[in-house]
């Protein structure tokens, strides 16, 4: 069976104040504890419910992944061994855009990289202090033209909006910007969920008009459309065939394995994820005990409702019958009465045995999903 293969790097130079994912400060012993532990997690899941996976995608994410060095790339690449078989057809390191990731490039080319997708955010200097990012706008957009240069097959970048202090002519800019790098694969996010975090008081400072900022998300999907940027998930826009096939898996519920501290896994009708926490993840480890924090069962009924919940955030919708069948459930019976309010209401649209919600109801999903 293919999956994918995800790996969290816990690490960063400085933490973003509107990020949730976990990190902690890069230190030669953390770094140390962290390769040790992924060896012993990749070879106990081997040994357990992933050893049937043949994994042809693969994600470094984090964190942030870029402050590895080349060989310490190629030894995470190493992790899939002789169970990539069928080949990584994609390997994605997700990396900050700064002057000194720019030597790396070709290192991270040559052990395998073939997608990277770099956290721009903007290309608007006020902007990207008040995220607190750690680039500049010149260099990010150097280190997006060294990454062009350097070969990759696709140059992914994101993008940020519904930030305190944006406008539009800002935000226009911005994209002007990133076409000229003529990127393969587009992100575009809006900031929210700041609770608890450090931007939670600015953002209560300075409040977010979300009308304009929908307008703007609105504008920027449009221009990125008509660039040949076509959008296939809520927050995802790609050139043809160049659509990240990694994360298409958590949209598809197909499955794929995740390794290290907070990594998520999805296999069959079982999903866990680690602990948050890089000495807890080694520990446990250590042990030979598992390093899950929590693990959900499901039945086919529950499988097959997260199963649709996710493919709708796709553009193309999810083909009903071939859901069903999957999961040996009648979708219909568990689900007939919402779709057909949903559709009524305009919220969903059903043809040919698809369904899908409408292009202009996408920044509403959350609303509609709920309801399944």
């Amino acid at each position: 069976m293919s999956a994918g293969l995800y790996v969290h790097v816990p690490f960063c130079a400085a933490k973003c104040p509107y990020c949730h994912f976990y990190s902690e400060g890069l230190t030669a012993a953390g770094l140390r504890t962290w390769r040790e532990g992924l060896k012993k997690e990749a070879e106990a899941a081997a040994a357990a419910e992933a050893g049937g996976l043949r994994f042809d995608t693969l994600y470094l994410g984090g964190g942030t992944p870029s402050l590895l060095g080349p060989e310490e790339v190629a030894e995470v690449r190493s992790l899939a061994g002789d169970r990539s078989s069928a080949g990584i057809a994609e390997f994605t390191l997700e990396a900050n855009p700064c002057g000194a990731g720019a030597a790396l490039l070709g290192g991270w080319r040559d052990a395998g990289v073939t997608r990277l997708s770099v956290g721009v955010q903007s290309f608007d200097e006020a902007i990207l202090r008040t995220l607190g990012r750690p680039h500049s706008a010149g260099e990010a957009l150097r280190f997006c033209r060294a990454a062009r240069d350097a070969g990759f097959d696709v140059l992914a970048v994101d993008l940020m909006t519904g930030i305190p202090g944006e406008t539009a002519e800002g935000a226009a800019r911005t994209v002007r910007t990133l076409l000229e790098l003529e990127p393969d694969h587009v992100s575009l996010y809006f900031l929210e969920n700041v609770e608890g975090l450090p931007l939670e008081a600015e953002v209560a400072r300075r409040p977010v008009d979300e009308d304009a900022a929908v307008e703007i998300f609105r504008r920027t999907r449009d221009t990125l459309q008509d660039a040949g940027l076509r959008q296939y998930e809520i927050s995802n826009f790609a050139r043809p065939g160049k659509e990240c096939r990694h994360n298409l898996k958590y949209w598809r519920y197909e499955p794929f394995l995740g390794l290290g501290p907070s990594a998520c896994s999805h296999i069959e009708r079982r999903r866990w994820s680690n602990r948050a926490s890089l000495g807890e993840w080694s520990e446990a480890l250590e042990r030979g005990q598992s390093p899950r924090a929590e693990v959900v069962e499901l039945d086919a009924a529950g499988a097959a409702r997260e199963a649709l919940v996710f493919g709708l955030r796709l553009v193309e919708g999810v083909d009903l019958r071939a859901l069903g069948e999957r999961f040996g459930v009648d979708i219909t019976a568990l689900h007939g009465r919402a779709l057909d309010g949903l559709t009524s209401e305009g919220l969903l649209i059903r043809s040919g045995g698809r369904v899908r919600i409408p292009a202009d109801k996408l920044l509403v999903s959350n609303a509609i999903l709920s309801q399944l």
